[in-house]
């Protein structure tokens, strides 16, 4: 047996209960009505017939009646004497019931198919005694609640039927949602196409939320899965050329004689080998960074010894390079970081500095402190970087039109910005083509891991 779909069991469960919910509403108040209609005849019927009692006067042993009224409110008065004899009114209009007088009694009597409900009430006036009874018929009442028995019998399956459909036109329209975000998520996962989103009303309901939500995931791991692609293939295309250098140079180096040839060929094989091996390094540590695997060695450094030391081993290559290489760095700033996170950055930063320069040019590498933080600034007089080059710089294997000459790998911005995540700093550049860069680094002072 095929299950009901969830706006149908939603529909009938509502619906359902809906119904037992009426039903037991109609009974009662039918119940309460009655009771409430009959209650209230009582009270006026004892009301009228006492009041009745008191507009009783007697003149010269006479019963005066011309003040009574007989009839009032649907209510008929009857006056007897002691003997059960009628007194008034004078005039029988046939709505006498054939029934006992009993002193203070309410009944009920059935006569002709009609029900009525009679008061007797005894009393005394002027040393005489004589009787008040009155008459009301209840068939008057007992026909309202047949109607409204009636009426409710064809108004509650109208209502129902009314508020089925309109529950199942809202269910309808709010699933409706949900099939097409089913069938847009069916499209994702059978063409790979990451670019479909949810459709969403914008109305701001949980189904709304829920789309929006997942849209937002959608575009994340859109980004994610373009990230990871484009990463495979540029860590494919950066090792494919020291792997081919170092198969054409092992394919020379076997076929030639000459010492001098194959001493070369050694030369060529080591140097890509070990950028190969800087590559997978760095490829390493940016994996385990991205999977949370890696756990930075926290430790109090002296950042000013750090940035002195690593400008003196930079020394040698600047003056190789025909770089003036300099330094203001201000002493005895100590913050929470970890040391080889931070001398690969020092490293990255000042390479690049170096690497990037014109001939003759020049690098400042400075350190202060500033308030709460340390601000670190390495600037150079290379060939600067386009404004809108500026934001692609921080991307793993980036590598800038200047750049793309040099033996670099694309990824010493992009995990100098990382480290900087990891120590909760931030880095900046400024830039000009043809006038050079500055790199701008900020760390908190204070420990926060």
């Amino acid at each position: 047996m095929k299950r009901l779909s969830i706006k149908g069991r939603v529909t009938l469960w509502y619906t359902s209960l809906l119904m037992i919910l009426l039903c037991l509403g109609v009974i009662y108040l039918f119940a309460f009505s009655g009771q409430v209609f009959t209650r209230q005849i009582k009270y006026k019927l004892v009301d009228i017939v006492s009041d009745t009692v008191q507009e009783v006067h007697f003149r010269n042993g006479e019963m005066d009646t011309e003040d009574i009224d007989f009839y009032r409110d649907g209510i008929s008065i009857f006056l007897y004497d002691t003997n059960g004899r009628l007194i008034a009114p004078r005039i029988n209009r046939g709505m006498q019931v054939d029934s006992v007088l009993e002193d203070q009694s309410i009944k009920r009597v059935v006569m002709e198919k009609e029900a009525w409900m009679v008061h007797d009430l005894y009393a005394e006036k002027d040393d005489t005694g004589f009787w008040v009874r009155g008459i009301i018929s209840t068939s008057e009442v007992t026909s309202t609640l047949k109607y409204m028995i009636i009426l409710a019998l064809c108004a509650v399956p109208v209502f129902i039927t009314v508020a089925w459909l309109g529950g199942w036109m809202i269910t309808k329209r709010a699933f409706a949602v949900i099939g097409e975000m089913t069938k847009t998520a069916e499209a994702i996962i059978s063409g790979e196409n990451l670019n479909l989103r949810l459709p969403n009303d914008h109305s701001g309901d949980e189904v709304s939320r829920l789309s929006g939500t997942i849209n937002k995931m959608l575009a994340r791991l859109q980004k994610v899965f373009e990230r990871e692609r484009q990463f495979t293939s540029d860590a494919s295309h950066e090792l494919r050329t020291p792997v081919s250098i170092i198969l054409s140079q092992c394919e020379y180096g076997l076929e030639t004689t000459e010492e001098n040839e194959k001493q070369y060929c050694f030369e060529a094989i080591l140097r890509q080998g070990k950028r190969m091996s800087a590559l997978l390094s760095q490829l390493l540590l940016l994996a385990r960074a991205d999977s949370g695997r890696f756990q930075p060695n926290w430790e109090m450094i002296d950042f000013s010894e750090l940035c002195q030391m690593t400008v003196e081993e930079w020394e040698e290559k600047a003056h190789e390079e025909n770089i003036t290489l300099q330094c203001d760095i201000e002493s005895n700033i100590l913050f929470w970081a970890d040391e080889t996170l931070c001398i690969r950055l020092l490293t990255n930063l000042i390479g690049n500095a170096i690497k990037y320069n014109k001939e003759g040019g020049s690098v400042m590498v400075a350190l202060k402190k500033e308030e709460q933080s340390c601000i670190l600034s390495v600037k150079d007089t290379g060939k600067g970087i386009k404004k809108e080059d500026q934001e692609k710089i921080w991307h793993r294997f980036y590598r800038g039109d200047s750049a793309r000459s040099s033996e670099g790998t694309g990824l010493g911005l992009s995990m100098v910005k990382w480290i900087c995540t990891v120590h909760k700093g931030e880095i900046s550049v400024e830039s000009e083509p043809d006038v050079g860069s500055i790199f701008t680094v900020k760390f908190p002072l204070e420990k926060k891991y």
